[in-house]
């Protein structure tokens, strides 16, 4: 008999954690957003590669005309090699090592720069993106908000990318 008290407490105990369960399921309200479609609507909307690309616009003109200098003198090299004189083509393969140095490092240094304030733009654009989905999840009353990219399913009526990213200023 005591067995059977034991079962039956035991089968209670079970039952009502899962009913607990239950309700606390049934209290969360769970959303997601496409973080990658956010990111790149809103770098399209701040024109974040136009941006970047007019801040390095002088580099990279620099560096092309690094570039047309070493063909100027790679094609006279081959125009007139052999009429030089050995001094004036040992010059010119000087000439034309020391700009090649001179690119490499500057091409090296425009690409770390490069990758640098690309980085800073990203976070800038992140930390928007977190703060609207704390916005939008407080205002419609979600309790967890996933990346739609962790979710196997889900209804679309919790998609709130949408209003993530009208959210964000």
């Amino acid at each position: 008999m005591k067995q059977w008290i034991k079962a039956a407490s035991l089968g209670l105990v079970i039952l009502s954690s899962s009913m607990y369960a239950n309700a606390a399921e049934a209290a969360q309200k769970i959303g997601y957003v496409s973080t990658g479609q956010a990111m790149s609507e809103l770098a399209a909307r701040y024109n974040v590669q136009e941006k970047l690309q007019k801040e390095f616009s002088g580099r990279v003109a620099a560096l092309r005309a690094i570039e047309g200098k070493m063909k100027a003198k790679i094609d006279k090299m081959k125009r007139d090699g052999e009429l030089m004189t050995p001094k004036q083509r040992t010059d010119i393969q000087r000439e034309l090592a020391a700009l090649d140095s001179d690119y490499k490092l500057k091409a090296k240094a425009l690409a770390e720069d490069q990758r640098r304030r690309g980085m800073e733009e990203e976070q800038k654009l992140v930390k928007k993106i977190r703060t609207a989905i704390d916005t939008v999840a407080k205002k419609n009353g979600y309790n967890v908000v996933l990346d739609a990219q962790a979710v196997l399913f889900a209804n679309k009526s919790d998609d709130l990318s949408s209003k993530v990213i009208a959210a964000v200023k």
